[in-house]
């Protein structure tokens, strides 16, 4: 199989920077390949392929927007996550207010039932 440099731009002005390499049976493949192992977390705006040693450049077809994906993949980075703790503090108060909430100790966790 052929390797593959991948080349990415972070914004539309910047030139095309060396990020990586795959390996890859035809530049189609190396394409895709370059997407989901380079591009996933929308670090650019463009990328391409080139085969290593030649000069000619297979520049993805996709636009700014898809590159990354087109699913909300933004769980695995902790900035999604923030203001978890204020939702559910209000959750609970709303429970408590309707009368749903527990008013019972937690029972103890399975070291502390290994421990007696």
């Amino acid at each position: 199989m052929a390797v593959w440099d991948v080349l990415g731009k972070r914004t539309a002005d910047d030139d095309w920077t060396l990020v990586g390499g795959i390996t890859a049976p035809d530049a189609d493949m190396a394409l895709v390949l370059a997407r989901e192992t380079h591009f996933r977390h929308k670090e650019g705006v463009a990328y391409a392929v080139r085969r290593r040693g030649e000069p000619e450049l297979c520049v993805a077809d996709y636009e700014a927007s898809v590159i990354g994906g087109v699913t909300d993949h933004s769980y695995r980075r902790q900035e999604a996550y923030a203001g978890v703790g204020g939702r559910m503090r209000k959750a609970a108060e709303r429970l408590a207010a309707e009368g749903r909430s527990i008013d019972r100790p937690r029972p103890p966790g399975h070291r502390a039932a290994a421990e007696d």
